[in-house]
């Protein structure tokens, strides 16, 4: 287990530092700077424009800028081209607004996914069968900005609640289980929303991995012995159906930030992936590596751990 952590660890850290150097040359081969983006700004003089490239290291070596940028980033020093705040504390206050949502909306996709597919598996060619796989195409098929655009106009008109950021404007003062509750109403769509999707694939995943593991011949031999179909089914097939998604559940930390983009920028929800989005939009590279950074670090880690679920879960697969 130590040996196999070990090799892991090593991997995963040279994959990293090949990311780092990747993502940092692909950003800053990109055309333009930000004193380019608003070049009509009378405040972006020749001077300015010279000062900011040396206070950011912009006028050295491409390599001496990305040894100087991670040395800034590692000592908290790196701070952001748009607003000047220090980049860490920016991405670390989105990460705990995005946390939760995605979190409930993780949830939420594997609590109701598992029994769906089963289900569907368990009575193929029924009429739950069918009206699950329709549904399942259909929010497959939705666009997700339509899909929320949808629940917004149902929700505010049905029941005239505010349901776009964070918090009700107003409740600044109210009482602590108020605005705990007005926080938990606003994850509640955005939420769903995230949902709906994972919902839709992985139910569909699981109900083939579960239909091909029902034609294996030691699920016949039992079925043959005339062990009862429950048994059957979640005793001999579903332990070795559930087995790809113990690898899949590690890759689902990823989608905290890749996934959140659309469903933040809908809600104006201030989480991490719409402030990578707004970061890209002001060229404003700090924030762009940082968030390219962590997000390979998720990646890197959710790897690892499904790795270590993989091993555990069939001893024979080594590294």
């Amino acid at each position: 287990m130590l040996s196999f952590l070990g090799r892991s660890l090593v991997q995963k850290t040279v994959t990293l530092l090949f990311v780092m150097v990747i993502s940092f040359a692909m950003v800053h081969l990109a055309p333009g700077e930000p004193s380019q983006v608003d070049p009509l700004n009378p405040k972006f003089t020749r001077e300015v424009v010279e000062r900011f490239r040396q206070q950011f290291h912009l006028d050295k070596p491409l390599s001496q800028q990305f040894l100087l940028f991670y040395k800034d980033l590692f000592t908290g020093k790196s701070v952001s081209w748009k607003d000047g705040r220090p980049v860490l504390g920016k991405i670390y206050e989105r990460f705990l607004n995005s946390l939760p949502l995605f979190l409930v909306g993780t949830l939420i996709t594997w609590t109701l996914s598992f029994p769906v597919g089963i289900q569907a598996a368990i009575r193929r060619g029924s009429v739950y069968d069918r009206v699950t796989t329709f549904l399942a195409y259909l929010l497959i098929s939705i666009p997700g900005f339509f899909f929320a655009y949808i629940l917004i106009i149902l929700v505010v008109n049905g029941l005239h609640v505010p349901v776009i950021g964070m918090r009700t404007f107003g409740l600044g003062h109210a009482g602590l289980l108020t605005r705990f509750m007005d926080r938990v109403w606003h994850m509640v769509l955005p939420a769903i929303l995230g949902a709906t999707g994972g919902i839709a694939v992985l139910s569909r995943y699981v109900r083939n991995q579960m239909l091909e593991v029902e034609g294996q011949d030691y699920v016949r031999t039992a079925r043959a012995k005339g062990l009862p179909e429950e048994q059957v089914h979640y005793k001999h097939a579903l332990r070795n159906a559930l087995l790809p998604f113990v690898t899949m559940f590690g890759l689902v930390l990823p989608g905290l930030i890749g996934g959140s983009v659309i469903i933040e920028s809908i809600f104006s929800w201030p989480g991490i992936g719409r402030m990578a989005y707004e970061a890209i939009l002001a060229r404003d590279y700090p924030v762009i590596i940082t968030v390219n950074f962590v997000s390979a670090i998720l990646v890197l880690l959710g790897t690892l751990l499904s790795d270590i679920l993989y091993m555990l879960a069939d001893p024979r697969i080594k590294l």
